[in-house]
């Protein structure tokens, strides 16, 4: 299963997610980010990427906090890595308009 898909059904089952399962899929995510910035983004300036960077750096440093947000909070948390990346997914497969 893809990422997406996962983020997709953990959103629909949420209010059952345990915390380690939630702990678990927002790993999952923070890994796709520090994968899409070593290898999509690498061409990129570090100056025109630093939001990557820093959004990477906040999920690592805020994990747990996170995955003991309330469920309606994780539930728009969720949505918006899913779209983030979506979008990096969709940017990776165009690399010269990122330059």
């Amino acid at each position: 299963m893809t990422l997406a898909i996962d983020i997709r059904e953990a959103c629909s089952v949420l209010p059952q997610l345990g915390l380690q399962d939630r702990h678990d899929l927002i790993n999952r995510i923070l890994c796709e980010l520090e994968t899409y910035s070593r290898t999509s983004l690498v061409a990129v300036s570090p100056d025109r990427r630093i939001w990557i960077d820093t959004l990477i750096l906040t999920v690592q440093t805020t994990i747990d906090d996170i995955a003991l947000m309330r469920t309606s909070e994780l539930l728009n948390v969720l949505v918006e890595f899913e779209r983030l990346l979506e979008m990096l997914g969709h940017s990776a497969q165009l690399p010269t308009m990122l330059h």
